[in-house]
């Protein structure tokens, strides 16, 4: 099972506190750093399953990368946003401006979806491709007016740069959610093993909630962080128990937002030019494991 390196979840929770082992799977942890790298993972059939963004999973669909979105893992709810100058208060106020993200992460879904609400054109930003910490560097530094950024950057960008946060997924919810998703088949060959999985990781959001501060000690390790700063970063994001997966997932008979995000994301990408035809949500979501409770 492969992760990125940006995602705050607990699947290593889950490895480290032997809830893997107790469901009776053994689950091996690949942190895969790069769009390339995780593309290359899930074509060649060297990862079973991939968290990711839901923007991710419809732009893989689009290009023939198949998986299913199977469970939401955690969201972000303030964690991630975009910081520009004083004088950039609305988002028509990007026109013309340096605007730096990293290009194929959240950040640019992130950036694309505002946009398109706002109805500004790609073109009509100067884009700039930078990564995330080059990016909050760059604002602080006055060499982009605006950057999409998530924390700690955002407080530090926002602080350190004499901006202010133009807008977070605290006003924007349900577009960066963290989810996982199984390779197809092998989700077809083995379903049991996929609920498996599922269940030992809504065992340790749980854990979690009962045990922060224990959970952040463990947890902080493998990010380098030590634990008050791991807390800290936290603060922008929300882990995704049963209860809001059923939430966001809804059931058969009625689709929860993350057909939405889905819907949005097929939109953006397609227009993008990345993708050549539109995704149909339902051909990577299933609710199975989180409204049914099977596989």
């Amino acid at each position: 099972m492969a992760r990125s390196k940006r995602q705050r979840i607990r699947r290593d929770l889950a490895h480290d506190k032997g809830f893997f082992k107790d469901a009776g799977c053994e689950v091996e942890l690949i942190v895969l750093t790069g769009v390339a790298e995780r593309n290359s993972a899930l074509k060649s059939g060297r990862i079973d399953a991939l968290a990711a963004p839901v923007d991710y999973f419809v732009l893989s669909a689009g290009n023939n990368l198949e998986a299913t979105i199977v469970m939401a893992i955690d969201e972000s709810v303030g964690g991630d946003g975009i910081v520009a100058r004083k004088e950039i208060t609305r988002f028509e106020d990007l026109r013309g401006k340096r605007l730096a993200f990293q290009r194929g992460l959240p950040s640019e879904f992130f950036v694309r979806a505002l946009l398109l609400q706002n109805n500004i054109r790609m073109s009509e930003v100067q884009t700039v491709d930078m990564e995330t910490d080059q990016a909050g560097a760059a604002f602080i530094s006055g060499k982009v007016d605006a950057a999409a950024v998530w924390e700690p950057w955002l407080t530090k960008a926002s602080e350190q740069g004499g901006g202010h946060v133009l807008a977070s997924t605290k006003e924007f919810p349900n577009l960066i959610v963290d989810c996982l998703g199984f390779n197809k088949k092998r989700l077809a060959e083995d379903p049991a093993g996929a609920k498996a999985v599922v269940d030992s990781i809504f065992r340790a959001i749980d854990y979690w909630k009962a045990h922060p501060e224990e959970a952040d000690a463990i947890m902080a390790p493998h990010f380098q962080l030590d634990q008050k700063k791991y807390a800290a970063i936290l603060g922008g994001a929300r882990f995704c128990d049963q209860t809001r997966n059923r939430d966001f997932f809804g059931n058969s008979q009625t689709p929860g937002p993350i057909f939405e995000v889905a819907a949005r994301a097929s939109e953006i990408w397609k227009d993008a030019g990345v993708i050549k035809e539109p995704v149909a949500p339902a051909s990577v979501i299933s609710v199975k494991l989180v409204a049914e409770g099977s596989p």
